[in-house]
């Protein structure tokens, strides 16, 4: 009975994530209501609260989810033999995480982060900068990232990178190949020796 119980809860919130998924492509996110999410996802009104307490937990959530798969499935994964060579991977993986998800998805998960300062995405403490931070500290020690600058610094302002290239690759609408970029980038602040950065 547990696991069917399970599984109807797993469908559950897959059915109210598809419903925003799809509404917010029609109009903006502030104008949705959590009335309009049941009836998009065919449940009702009681049966969201049973999952989440507002509209912005969902995201908030989600976020969660990505912090927990960074640490379950994308640690794991990142046994390469040098430090720069992980973070590439790491990058890689991240995007795949992220393939299939709106836009406008992304646009809330960045509005939720900016107006509540969520910590999963942006923080010394999260996951993420904890696993940039590794890869960092195994590069500068095997040579393939540079060490004349201290690990935390460099870890921190690649993890800034990202965050900022997401945020105007969803401002741009997408257009610029962010896999790309994001190589290019982390590839500049890793090898290229002299260059001057600030950690703030």
């Amino acid at each position: 009975m547990k696991p069917i119980r399970e599984a109807q809860k797993k469908q559950t919130q897959q059915k109210i994530k598809l419903a925003i998924s799809q509404l917010v492509q029609e109009k903006s996110y502030e104008s949705i209501t959590i009335r309009e999410i049941c009836q998009r996802a065919g449940i009702a009104v009681g049966s969201y609260y049973n999952y989440y307490h507002s509209k912005d937990e969902i995201i908030f959530k989600a976020m969660e989810q990505s912090a927990e798969a960074t640490r379950e499935k994308i640690q794991p994964m990142l046994n390469k033999e040098n430090g720069l060579e992980n973070l590439e991977v790491y990058l890689q993986l991240q995007l795949e995480m992220l393939e299939g998800l709106s836009l406008e998805w992304l646009r809330e998960v960045f509005r939720s982060y900016l107006y509540r300062l969520s910590d999963t995405l942006l923080d010394r403490s999260s996951i993420n900068y904890k696993t940039i931070l590794s890869a960092v500290a195994q590069g500068q020690k095997d040579g393939s990232i540079r060490n004349d600058i201290e690990t935390k610094s460099l870890a921190w302002i690649i993890l800034k990178m990202i965050v900022a290239n997401f945020y105007c690759y969803c401002m741009e609408d997408g257009k610029f190949d962010l896999k790309k970029v994001l190589i290019q980038e982390m590839n500049e602040i890793c090898r290229k020796e002299g260059a001057c950065f600030d950690e703030v």
